[in-house]
């Protein structure tokens, strides 16, 4: 069970170092949207970084942002819940409906998407994908593969928390505090 927890741990702190990497991109989108936004309000455009290019880059670093934070997202417990179900239940409870949730839900989901939006930016990649605008971005498989990266993140954080619930229902009792998941109640 130890062995269990640290793996926990140790994909935890990946996905951590990643989305925190990840969130650099907020500052890059905040230069671009304001250099976007000064340069359509005084009409100077630089050769090459016209307003579509960078309007289309404004939505691949969101699209890299999401993607990068997703996980962590998880992992601390900072996604949307239904806190009304499982707000009244015992911790044992609320841990067996987390399991079931990563196991029946989370992981099948996460491996279909990933397959499909790896594949979609692949195929991007193969063709040469560009956008549909004359004066847009190349490269489009970019973004598709980071959404696909962004679930590959989401996959493992997934992993984490179903290892930490399982070290929390059948671990040793010492173990209990150490491996509860994000969100878990003292017992």
């Amino acid at each position: 069970m130890t062995k269990l927890l640290a793996a926990s741990r140790a994909i935890e702190r990946i996905v951590e170092k990643i989305a925190l990497a990840g969130g650099t991109l907020f500052f890059v989108l905040t230069v671009v949207i304001v250099f976007d936004v000064v340069t359509r309000k005084f009409g100077y455009q630089l050769a090459g970084f016209g307003s579509t290019r960078l309007q289309e880059l404004e939505w691949h670093l969101h699209a890299a942002i999401f993607s990068f934070w997703l996980g962590f997202a998880y992992v601390k417990n900072a996604h949307v819940r239904i806190d009304v179900v499982t707000s009244h239940l015992r911790p044992r409870a609320h841990a067996w409906l987390e399991l079931a949730g990563c196991v029946v839900f989370a992981l099948p989901y996460c491996l279909v998407a990933f397959y499909f939006t790896a594949d979609f930016a692949w195929v991007s990649f193969v063709f040469g994908e560009a956008s549909e605008s004359a004066s847009g971005l190349p490269w489009r498989f970019i973004p598709k593969g980071v959404i696909a990266a962004g679930l590959a993140l989401l996959l493992l954080a997934v992993v984490s928390v179903a290892l930490r619930v399982v070290v929390y229902l059948f671990g040793p009792a010492h173990l209990r505090s150490a491996s509860a998941f994000a969100g878990a109640k003292a017992e």
